[in-house]
């Protein structure tokens, strides 16, 4: 049973972050992107998008979405989505950068919603020099100016922490300083594109990934034991330690309880990797059968996809959807108001 649904709902950004391949270029791309005129070409329709939410809800009516992008809030349509999530009662966290840029976006899907479930910011570890991609600073920085700001608005509001080998010394301090101003925070690191399939990462030099280390395993311990409002940690850290640097296995070949949606409507093989198969033979139309089953095609496309283009990963997400398959929990475990548990 498929219990995440993690959505690109466009591949247009306004940052172009150091770790991120997801806004490179691709078909239809438009030539005046500085500017901030953004198109709709190779994407969802609207339409698309709520007959997908509604399948997903008849095959699994507690799966939980998390809207990416890119940048979600660069799609016009995206309160007419949130509206019929809130209608609908269909759990769901935005992720957006926050940063200025998008604001006015993100006050108009406030205006014409009223009520969102969940809204999530890239909150990094930020170091001070020169190196440090400044996108990923602007990101980190702004977003979290405007995180607090919309605390009152938003039911559920996190703050997603992106380890890197050269910030992962400040990770606990981070997470002590969001939890004093009341944000929860989903603590994940760096992945690694082991191959040209691996689209979703820009990280190419092994240096970078975060590996096992006394000093990693002790602000990890800390924040378990500790007062800290992080997002299932006393079951996630543990699995996250497991699997550094990037050695995860996430089985959805046995048994399918994450599904990657790209922006043109078509399955990816998962968040990290597009796929061969998948996307070609797999899309949200024949997803599940007329009963709300998975379809064999989907089920034989992913496994053979994952047979030869898998190298494993970190990929956080998956945890989570493999915990709360394994452990039978409900979609109240998704939601980040466990506070300190």
């Amino acid at each position: 049973m498929i219990r995440i649904v993690n959505w690109l709902l466009t591949r247009k950004c306004n940052l172009k972050c150091d770790y991120c391949a997801i806004v490179k270029d691709y078909e239809g791309k438009p030539v005046d992107y500085p500017n901030m005129k953004y198109y709709h070409m190779n994407e969802m329709t609207t339409a698309t998008v709520i007959d997908g939410l509604k399948r997903f809800k008849y095959h699994n009516r507690d799966a939980f979405h998390i809207f990416y992008g890119g940048e979600p809030m660069l799609r016009k349509d995206l309160p007419e989505i949130i509206n019929f999530c809130n209608k609908e009662d269909i759990h769901y966290t935005i992720i957006s950068n926050n940063t200025p840029e998008v604001q006015p976006m993100i006050k108009r899907l406030f205006e014409e919603c009223g009520e969102i479930k969940g809204f999530s910011a890239s909150i990094d570890p930020v170091l001070n020099n020169a190196e440090t991609n400044i996108d990923r600073v602007k990101k980190s920085r702004e977003g979290f100016e405007s995180l607090r700001e919309i605390m009152d608005f938003v039911t559920d509001v996190v703050a997603e922490v992106t380890v890197m080998q050269e910030n992962k010394h400040l990770l606990q301090s981070l997470i002590t300083f969001l939890t004093a101003q009341g944000i929860n925070s989903d603590i994940t690191f760096v992945d690694i594109a082991k191959s040209p399939y691996y689209d979703f990462s820009n990280v190419t030099d092994e240096k970078l990934l975060v590996g096992k280390s006394m000093e990693l395993k002790e602000q990890l311990q800390h924040i378990m034991k500790g007062d800290f409002d992080v997002h299932m940690k006393k079951k996630l850290l543990p699995e996250i330690w497991k699997i550094l640097p990037s050695e995860m296995d996430c089985f959805i070949d046995r048994s399918l309880h994450n599904v990657s949606v790209d922006a043109d409507g078509s399955i990816r093989l998962c968040l990290r990797i597009r796929g061969v198969f998948t996307p070609k033979m797999v899309n949200l139309k024949n997803l599940f059968t007329d009963n709300g089953k998975i379809n064999p095609i989907a089920h034989g496309a992913i496994k053979r996809d994952k047979m030869d283009l898998c190298k494993k990963c970190n990929h956080t997400c998956q945890l989570m959807s493999g915990i709360i398959e394994r452990d039978n929990l409900g979609p109240e475990d998704l939601v980040h108001l466990d506070r300190r548990s």
